[in-house]
């Protein structure tokens, strides 16, 4: 009996940084044997600056509004799960209201599905979150043990929103720093297939990807590069915690996958064990039985016998199993293979039980393994709202 393969825990899902034109995020169908795959879509390029004024006019310097500025427009009061959301991303005072005035959609699959979809989308799935430059919109799988799922695509896309607000100069040195960070995460790690297919074909967009995926997924013991970690502390109260929001979805599945794999192979030794037990308990009924022909046979030869002459015959017996009758009266060793086959009777039906009852303990088993590995499997395509 082989084991059949589990399908890695995916990824964090993709999630589109601010877009001009129509801009959506995909990510990859969960497939049964691999990972997570993520694509992101080539859009129209952006339009050219509009004409400054005349040579002979220094342009005006373009700047950003201040940190901290209010907007004239008031924040939309956030729905309960939207608030929830807020607090569980562990979003800072400003960092909730780029997430509430995004007025953030939570979605079920059958609602989501097309929502984040552009027209130069090169679609794969759909998407599982996307942030449009005015909107967040949010896949939110039905099973509450993918909440952290949840709060990690709210995170990410926030962090997008983050990033507009940002000055030009300060995204440059915070890129510089992104990427050396990036640079020390291991190469076998998710994060960097999971930016690159993101980033796809609009190379522009790495920088809100790096700043999206490292604030959500990358943390070390004291943070990583200070001006990052500031930047990141305008929107998020507690990036450890946030990161450890990320680990602990991406942990749990990973756990379950290990115990259906771990209960898989057990059962899998039972089964071999218990084949190996049922197979010398046929084969020590058929000793049993030659044994006993031979008994009834030498019984019944001896019985024929004038009675004198049972009286001087004389027998000895090596059993099936090695136990040795030693020369005595034929009647004394006929005796004691009698007793020899009643011992192995009961022997041999007390084994027969035992199996039984094993074989009944691994079907119970095999029922229990199915159903780990059913809800590894249920939980982890429940990662892509189009299945």
């Amino acid at each position: 009996m082989s084991v059949p393969p589990f399908p890695e825990p995916p990824g964090v899902p993709a999630r589109a940084p601010r877009w001009r034109a129509p801009l959506a995020v995909v990510v990859v169908a969960l497939v049964l044997l691999g990972g997570a795959w993520w694509a992101r879509p080539t859009t129209a390029p952006e339009p050219p600056p509009a004409a400054g004024p005349p040579a002979s006019a220094p342009a005006a310097p373009q700047e950003r509004p201040p940190s901290g500025t209010v907007s004239p427009d008031p924040v939309p009061s956030p729905s309960a799960e939207v608030a929830a959301l807020a607090e569980e991303a562990f979003l800072s005072e400003e960092g909730r209201e780029l997430f509430f005035r995004a007025e953030p959609e939570i979605l079920a699959a059958a609602e989501f599905v097309g929502r984040c979809d552009g027209p130069t989308l090169r679609v794969r799935t759909g998407a599982v979150g996307c942030f449009t430059g005015s909107r967040i919109i949010v896949y939110a799988p039905a099973d509450a043990r993918l909440r952290g799922f949840v709060v990690e695509t709210v995170a990410h896309e926030t962090l997008h929103a983050a990033w507009e607000v940002l000055d030009r100069g300060v995204q440059q040195e915070l890129t510089a720093l992104l990427e050396a960070e990036l640079a020390q995460v291991p190469a076998d790690r998710t994060i960097h297939e999971q930016l690159a297919a993101s980033v796809g074909e609009r190379p522009q967009s790495r920088p809100t990807e790096l700043f999206a995926y490292v604030g959500t997924q990358v943390w070390r013991d004291g943070g990583l590069a200070a001006p990052l970690e500031e930047a990141y502390a305008r929107f998020v109260t507690d990036r450890a915690a946030l990161v450890a929001v990320h680990t602990g979805w991406r942990g749990m599945l990973d756990a379950m996958r290990a115990d259906a794999e771990a209960a898989q192979n057990a059962l899998l030794d039972r089964r071999t064990a218990h084949a190996q037990r049922r197979a010398q308990h046929a084969a020590d009924t058929a000793a049993v039985a030659s044994y006993r022909q031979a008994y009834e046979a030498k019984a019944a030869e001896v019985a024929a016998m004038p009675p004198q002459e049972q009286e001087r015959l004389q027998l000895s017996w090596t059993w099936w199993d090695g136990t040795d009758l030693p020369m005595a009266p034929a009647a004394d060793t006929l005796g004691a293979a009698a007793r020899l086959l009643a011992r192995d009777d009961d022997a041999l039906a007390g084994r027969s039980a035992e199996l039984a009852d094993e074989e009944a303990a691994l079907a119970a088993e095999q029922d229990r393994v199915d159903a780990l590995v059913a809800d590894f499997r249920a939980l982890t395509a429940q990662l892509d709202p189009t299945t």
